[in-house]
């Protein structure tokens, strides 16, 4: 591939419709839905593209080779305490009723405690909300709004970054590379510090000509997935990016250097617990418990990293020990609501997966516990009276469907619940 016009060219996530940070799962998957749709014998030009593009991608060495010539998007926005964007919708109207109802007349400023959290929460929301409908400004607003009365949110900061990557990115396919230059410069700047960022500005400087300056920018490229192979040195992809580098730029960092392998740099607590957030990102959920695992030894008191922990124990079904983490952020910072939440989203999303297992009895428990800590939440009532249902336990059903109408007296669901309960349960 002609590095010199990577950007005027369809790359292979291009033709599979899909981009730098999904899974090898969802790359299969996506190419099986093309192939459906290309039958060959009907467009026999479509389909050979597209087998191409994904013989290219399925193979960590060549994938590795493309990665590097190709300018790279931001990975996708994402919070903690809202584990299931992006599938999960969200409604402008409802995040700013909720705010409206929760602040009155009071100025965020004046807010504290649960309710000023509550409110950070709110607007990291209308955020994500924004970037879901292309409304980039008003989402660096709304996140501006967070770091303003949480400085030290560090996944706000990093997704205003992804807005600015982003811009960056557009820029640079644009053709427009001493703009793309300076924004990813600025971010480097910031403190934001990741192997693509740092690939980018290296393409960028290549294109005008600036070859020193490309390469120290590659030197980084290289330092950073050499610091993440140290971290995952069973990840051949991280192994055919680092010697994909090394045969791009002709070797010039081999020189009084050993085998990627023989590299013993520190890894700090910090680069542990970022490596944790881009493996969560890319549902890399096992390395992401690894990642994180080295971050707690180095501070056992870092709630943040408690929280995520708790996430990627979950998604290993590690579920004993996803509780025990978030049980523990919550004995160090007891009251917290984001800590709650983390709580709460855990026992709901695990009585979930119960539930459609049709393992009702634990899928109740877990309905439960997270009532203990919000006894109002008429999702987790209508998801326990919906169990019972299943159940064909009607007359515990038809309890819990009047308990969310003590809570919310016009909900229709509650209604036909109790109607169709006493319908097939025989009782009046």
């Amino acid at each position: 591939m002609d590095i010199a016009t990577t950007h005027l060219t369809r790359s292979p996530y291009d033709i599979l419709k899909v981009n730098r940070w999904v899974t090898d799962e969802v790359i299969k998957q996506q190419y099986f839905h093309l192939v459906k749709q290309y039958n060959p014998e009907y467009f026999p030009d479509e389909f050979i593209e597209i087998r191409t593009a994904y013989d290219v991608l399925k193979d960590y060495s060549t994938r590795a080779a493309t990665d590097i010539e190709l300018f790279s998007p931001a990975p996708p926005f994402s919070f903690s305490d809202y584990p299931e964007y992006p599938h999960q919708t969200l409604s402008l109207f409802k995040l700013n009723q909720e705010m409206k109802t929760l602040r009155g007349d009071t100025p965020l400023d004046q807010l504290t405690g649960e309710v000023r959290a509550q409110a950070l929460h709110l607007l990291r929301g209308i955020g994500l909300y924004y970037v879901s409908h292309n409304q980039f400004p008003e989402a660096v607003e709304a996140w501006r709004q967070v770091l303003a009365y949480a400085p030290d949110d560090e996944e706000t900061r990093r997704n205003i970054s992804y807005v600015y990557w982003n811009e960056g990115y557009e820029r640079a396919l644009e053709g427009d590379f001493a703009k793309a230059q300076e924004i990813f410069s600025q971010l480097v700047d910031s403190g934001l510090h990741h192997g693509a960022v740092y690939q980018n500005l290296a393409l960028c400087l290549e294109k005008q000509g600036n070859k020193d300056a490309a390469l120290e920018a590659w030197g980084q490229v290289l330092d950073y997935y050499k610091k993440q192979l140290k971290n995952d040195p069973a990840n051949e992809y991280l192994k055919a990016l680092v010697l994909a580098i090394h045969k791009y730029t002709g070797g010039k960092f081999l020189k009084d250097s050993k085998t990627v392998s023989d590299d013993s740099e520190y890894v700090s607590a910090r680069s542990a617990k970022e490596l944790g957030y881009a493996c969560i990102k890319n549902g890399n959920w096992k390395q992401a418990a690894e990642a994180l695992e080295r971050a707690l030894n180095e501070d056992k008191n870092d709630i943040d990293v408690l929280c995520q922990l708790g996430w990627a124990y979950l998604n290993t079904n590690q579920q004993a020990k996803a509780f025990h983490m978030w049980n523990s952020a919550l004995k160090k910072a007891p009251g917290r609501r984001q800590v709650i939440d983390h709580l709460v989203r855990g026992y709901t999303i695990f009585g979930k997966r119960l539930k459609e297992q049709r393992i009702f009895n634990q899928a109740l428990v877990q309905f439960k516990n997270a009532l203990k800590y919000e006894p109002m939440n008429v999702e987790l009532r209508t998801l326990l009276a919906d169990t019972y249902y299943q159940m064909r336990n009607y007359p515990s059903a038809i309890q819990e469907y009047q308990r969310i109408l003590e809570i919310e007296p016009r909900n229709k669901e509650a209604r036909q619940g109790i109607r169709e309960a006493k319908r097939l349960g025989g009782l009046r």
